[in-house]
């Protein structure tokens, strides 16, 4: 078993939530002492030892495996939630700390290589803030590998991707952004997914904007705009109007194009986003 710590964590919650001692689910074939050594990461236990300690809780193992998941996901949020404030300061130190500590981590925990993947992602943070600093090209390779290898997009990997987008050259990108649509329905069904895989698409539009990769940017608002068929959705339709003129602008419809930016900024101003506008 991998992970000792985590797993071991995840099965000292599920017996404390539900008022097990130690004494209550050990016997003479696996003793309190190993469980313990188990809960707090020292050691691992042997598989047999692993089942009949689960068996004596009354958890079945598919349960044990959606309490790890939830437990993934909880640390993911967290993580991804500290990054928020520090993003809004632009705390290139806070960045730093953090970088430093998942780099520690993976030290630790090399069989974890979502730590890795975190150092590379907290750098994408740090060279957005400061212009100067250049982010390794074999930053990309990595993620790119790993991308590439790994069966199912879920929410971390849009993630990578919809931080990692202004350093990844635009054929690259775009095959990503391929691989997304190609999974489209099912993110589709659910919700943060689904919110999350248009923001991402947005972004890899707006950076070929930006990089005047015009054929590839006209493949995006193709994409993208049957997607955005709430018409409560009013961040995504606002960004959406603005690239579109921006898209006009360079294709040479000037005059429409500046209309079309000048009224998604309006729109900013009037619900009161007045750092979404002055961004735009």
């Amino acid at each position: 078993m991998q992970n000792y710590d985590h797993l071991g964590q995840v099965f000292k919650n599920l017996r404390t939530n539900r008022h097990i001692s130690l004494k209550q689910i050990s016997n003479e074939r696996v003793s309190a002492a190993q469980i313990s050594r188990f809960e707090r990461g020292e050691s691992d236990i042997s598989l047999e030892k692993f089942l009949i300690a689960l068996s004596n809780m009354h958890i079945e193992v598919s349960e044990f495996m959606d309490a790890v998941n939830n437990y993934q996901r909880t640390e993911q949020i967290r993580f991804m939630s500290a990054l928020i404030p520090l993003e809004y300061e632009r705390n290139i130190a806070g960045f730093q700390k953090m970088q430093a500590e998942e780099a520690w981590e993976f030290s630790e925990h090399p069989d974890i290589y979502r730590h890795h993947l975190n150092v590379i992602l907290l750098q994408s943070f740090i060279c957005k803030c400061d212009a100067t600093v250049p982010f390794p090209e074999e930053n990309i390779d990595e993620v790119t590998d790993y991308l590439f290898t790994t069966e199912e997009w879920n929410m971390y990997e849009l993630i990578l991707i919809g931080n990692l987008y202004l350093f990844i050259d635009i054929p690259l990108l775009h095959r990503m952004g391929q691989e997304i649509l190609k999974r489209k329905d099912y993110y589709w069904e659910i919700g943060s997914h689904k919110n999350l895989v248009t923001i991402t698409l947005l972004n890899i539009w707006e950076t070929c904007l930006h990089r005047d990769a015009l054929t590839v940017a006209l493949f995006y608002m193709e994409k993208i705009e049957p997607l955005l068929n709430d018409e409560t959705d009013l961040y995504k339709r606002t960004i959406y109007l603005f690239l579109s003129g921006l898209l006009h602008y360079k294709q040479g419809e000037k005059q429409s194009g500046i209309e079309e930016m000048k009224n998604a900024i309006q729109i900013f101003e009037w619900v009161g986003s007045e750092n979404l506008a002055n961004n735009y």
